[in-house]
């Protein structure tokens, strides 16, 4: 496949992924209210994101390793072999943290409570993230980006119809944990299976190689999971679990908004990868120039749709869901910096400059996190979303500069970028008034936010030419 036409499948795939999230967000929220997501996100933020930390850097590593062509099947087995020993240290950390914790802490705090009572779920579900991650890492490599993306989709579904049916069996907030992990157990097995490469036993160089790397990929994953789930440690210490299942429930739907940016960053690394092998900077440049005139095209239109009824879609939770309109507002604003941030870091990567991705990514998490301890306690939950977005605002000015004097001068598509402004503005316009004639109920949201999406799509097609000759060009062969 060329380029647009992996990018198309891995978006496709993605928007399938999107969907089964927010069903099964919405579904939890129904069933246990914003506690019990407000707990099962706690839950997830530990073991499916902060611990596997270790493990994502070294399935970035051997992406990385892979693509470039040189033995890799001691790559793929020399990073199965060190996620499986840092997963069993920190299997064995966690349970007897939770055995230490229940005798000594008291569980006033989400963060302690969920600890202790759900340590076992933490575990499970750290070990198969860890699988999941490696599998994926090691398809990536092998620029299968498009049967990745499909991959995750299957997974996502397959997760929503096991907490569905722990939700039907009243296993509460430990049962949708457990659907969680299995899922992933699963999709980590399939990928394993549609391998093209089997494992080999590493050689001391190899490890070597993977562990270089990760030594700094690591902290592209730490900025990830700061990105998304620091907030909601903090938020942990300081507000209920009710406040914090709103929280991620209006940040679920910002991350619908990513998926077309998120796409292009992994259809991109692999080949920006090729090409920095050959010191081709200039395809570099134009494959960026692509990228970023296209990761904004869902977030633009979200922000602006956010500011009319964003109440109004938080309400399609429950009620009480839209006491975030205001947070939502502000994560989507998080998620148009992070979209431009991600881009830069993701060719920062790919030319095989860790070392400077590092530093970018370092400037991140610090900055996020002083804003979140400071403004957390000032402004309460909304100064966790305000926190995020400022440190992704400062992440994206220094990684456009940091790459700038990599790879040479960067092009940023103004005119493509504003037609994308004009259209979500002739969007917000009609939804407008039409939104005061619209029923309350979730099916005139769905229906609003239907109309506002057809009228943005037809207006930056008759608008914009770049995307009017994309559209024709992404169906059969492209070059991107």
């Amino acid at each position: 496949m060329r380029l647009g036409k992996t990018a198309l499948s891995h978006f496709v795939s993605q928007v399938v992924v999107s969907l089964a999230g927010f069903a099964a967000t919405w579904l939890i929220a129904v069933v246990l209210g914003a506690d019990g997501l407000g707990r099962y996100s706690v839950i997830v933020s530990l073991g499916f994101f902060w611990l596997v930390i270790p493990g994502n850097a070294v399935a970035n590593a051997m992406k990385k390793r892979i693509s470039e062509g040189d033995s890799p099947a001691g790559f793929i087995g020399g990073g199965i072999l060190l996620n499986a020993v840092t997963t069993a240290v920190l299997g064995v950390l966690i349970l007897a943290a939770g055995e230490l914790l229940g005798g000594i802490v008291s569980r006033n705090r989400e963060l302690m409570r969920v600890l202790i009572d759900y340590d076992v779920e933490i575990v499970v579900m750290l070990a198969a993230a860890v699988a999941y991650r490696t599998t994926q890492g090691s398809l990536q490599g092998q620029k299968r980006v498009a049967t990745t993306g499909w991959l995750k989709a299957g997974e996502r579904v397959m997760r929503t119809a096991l907490q569905v049916g722990a939700l039907l069996a009243a296993l509460g907030v430990a049962g949708i944990a457990l659907g969680h992990a299995l899922s992933l157990a699963v999709a980590a097995a399939v990928a394993f299976l549609l391998s093209k490469r089997r494992p080999a036993l590493p050689t001391v160089d190899q490890l070597r190689s993977l562990v270089d790397y990760a030594k700094y990929a690591w902290m592209g994953a730490l900025r990830g999971r700061v990105f998304g789930w620091l907030d909601t440690i903090f938020l942990s210490f300081f507000v209920s679990a009710s406040l914090i299942g709103i929280y991620e429930a209006a940040w679920g739907i910002a991350s619908m908004l990513a998926i077309a940016s998120s796409s292009i960053s992994q259809t991109l690394f692999p080949e920006v990868s090729d090409l920095s092998t050959a010191d081709g900077y200039d395809r570099i440049v134009h494959y960026l120039d692509e990228a970023l005139a296209f990761s904004s095209i869902l977030v633009i239109p979200g922000l602006v749709g956010a500011a009319v009824i964003g109440d109004r879609v938080l309400r399609f939770y429950r009620p009480e869901f839209d006491q975030g309109a205001t947070v939502l507002l502000i994560l989507i604003a998080a998620y148009l910096a992070d979209a431009f941030a991600s881009q830069f870091t993701n060719v920062i990567n790919g030319v095989d400059r860790p070392d400077a991705a590092f530093r970018v990514n370092m400037v991140f998490i610090v900055s996020n996190a002083i804003l979140n301890a400071v403004l957390i306690w000032q402004l309460s939950w909304t100064g966790a979303a305000i926190a995020t977005a400022l440190s992704s605002l400062l992440r994206a000015l220094i990684g456009y500069w940091v790459l700038g004097n990599i790879v040479g001068s960067i092009r940023i598509p103004y005119r493509t970028l504003g037609t994308q402004v004009a259209a979500a503005t002739v969007m917000a316009a009609a939804v407008s008034p039409v939104a005061m004639l619209m029923p309350p109920g979730r099916l005139g949201t769905l229906l609003l936010a239907g109309f506002g999406g057809v009228v943005y799509a037809v207006v930056l097609v008759i608008i914009s030419a770049r995307v009017r000759a994309k559209a024709r060009l992404v169906m059969p062969e492209t070059t991107l």
